[in-house]
């Protein structure tokens, strides 16, 4: 069984238009880091040609390329970066709008897709929504995404955790690269390790293994068992380097065990990286692009029965 426990719903309006140009951005320069500035695709370019290809309001492209891809299960997660842009002419719509919408995707497909409740903790109303979320629809997680300019171990976020904890709700908190206007210092992983220190009876997991901090986000793990981590989002590395992907992966294994690594996509902005199908492919089968050694077990473990377990699916 593969999982993904890492997946967006992507849209016209589902976030600031400012994050999208910024996606953009660095895909262009990541597509074509070998040409000269100059040479380069046009940001806005791309930007309209991927929001054309990945939208994805009702959750019929998910399902479409996890079927291409094996995947049985997804976990979705709702992204809130609009306290980042207060002025913004690009205003989308509520995070409550946001988050019914994957209510109503989950609604669709009740034996394939789960949904985290995701807003930042900054917003006054944060603890209530929570709660509204959990009489109506029962998300199975809180996500929160600090690069809007916010550090996770800020008191003010604390009552939002001890309430996912009174409802038994993981909490994954995202960690690592992310294109500007986004900052990544808010999410480095010790920020993390000092909630995982004040609440130890938090399950927490910190996505994307921290990325380029992935052996400090394993170094914190390593003494604080209520920590977790997932590798999605690692497309492009695998795509440079393979074993820029395996080495951490394996250091991974060895240090916290199979049980507490998470295998994801960060679909669907990464698919223009490398397609679902073909990341769970490469992702399920190391012996095809490295002579790192991996078990059976181990990566059956990754790609889906860590996750199942977690999220009792």
């Amino acid at each position: 069984m593969f999982i993904d426990s890492h997946v967006h719903l992507f849209f016209e309006g589902s976030d600031p238009e400012e994050f999208f140009l910024g996606c953009s951005r660095a895909g262009v320069n990541i597509f074509g880091k070998d040409k000269p500035p100059d040479q380069r695709q046009d940001a806005s370019q791309l930007y309209d040609q991927q929001m054309a290809i990945l939208s994805d309001k009702d959750g019929s492209r998910l399902i479409s390329e996890m079927d291409k891809a094996n995947i049985e299960k997804a976990i979705m997660l709702p992204l809130d970066f609009w306290l980042k842009y207060p002025t913004t002419e690009h205003q989308g719509m509520s995070i409550k709008e946001k988050n019914n919408i994957y209510a109503d995707v989950v609604e669709r497909y009740p034996d394939r897709l789960k949904t985290h409740f995701g807003v930042d903790p900054r917003r006054k109303d944060a603890v209530k929504m929570l709660d509204e979320a959990m009489k109506k629809w029962e998300p199975v997680g809180l996500k929160i995404h600090p690069t809007a300019g916010f550090y996770p171990d800020d008191p003010l976020c604390y009552p939002l955790y001890e309430r996912a904890i009174d409802y038994g709700l993981p909490i994954l908190i995202h960690s690592g690269q992310e294109p500007a206007p986004m900052g990544v210092k808010w999410s480095h992983p010790m920020y993390i390790d000092t909630v995982a220190a004040e609440y130890p009876e938090a399950t927490i997991i910190i996505a994307h293994c921290g990325h380029g901090w992935w052996r400090q986000a394993l170094d914190f793990a390593i003494m604080k068992p209520n920590l977790y981590v997932d590798f999605s989002g690692w497309q492009p590395l695998l795509k440079v380097n393979p074993d820029y992907f395996w080495r951490p992966l394996r250091m991974a294994f060895d240090t916290l065990g199979p049980w507490r690594v998470l295998f994801g996509t960060d679909g669907s902005m990464l698919d223009v990286f490398l397609s679902t199908k073909k990341w769970a492919k490469a992702a399920a089968n190391p012996s095809k692009s490295t002579d790192i050694e991996f078990t059976e077990n181990e990566i059956e473990i990754f790609m889906g029965k860590a996750a199942k377990k977690l999220y009792n699916l």
